[in-house]
């Protein structure tokens, strides 16, 4: 069980927390937490990308970090595929089924490589 250290109170450190963002299971971190808010971790980039944006709301599609319509983001995303040289889609290891499928099926018609989480 990981254990919070008090540095003020505000602020609460917690070690050797298990990173479960990919298959590695790093099991080394150390969070800071600030506010109720992840402010500082050690890791990876994917690690620290994950932890320190863990409160941001993702439910929303957003380009260029600002709100936008499902059809503006889908759309955006086509052309961003259709202008890759070498695109990859990466990162399916918390995707089910039928949303894997549909992503082979995408890399089937646009000739992208596909990857998965032990490759990291």
């Amino acid at each position: 069980m990981v254990q919070a250290k008090v540095v003020d109170e505000n602020t609460q450190v917690f070690e050797n927390v298990v990173c479960p963002f990919c298959a590695t299971l790093c099991d080394d971190i150390t969070v800071q937490v600030k506010d109720n808010k992840v402010s500082k971790v050690n890791g990876c980039n994917l690690c620290k990308g994950v932890f320190l944006h863990a409160h941001e709301d993702w439910t929303k599609p957003m380009i260029d970090g600002k709100e936008v319509t499902y059809d503006l983001a889908v759309e955006e995303a086509a052309q961003l595929l259709a202008r890759a040289n070498n695109p990859l889609i990466y990162g399916l290891a918390a995707t089910d089924v039928d949303a894997q499928k549909k992503c082979v099926e995408l890399a089937d018609l646009i000739g992208a490589n596909l990857d998965n989480a032990s490759s990291v």
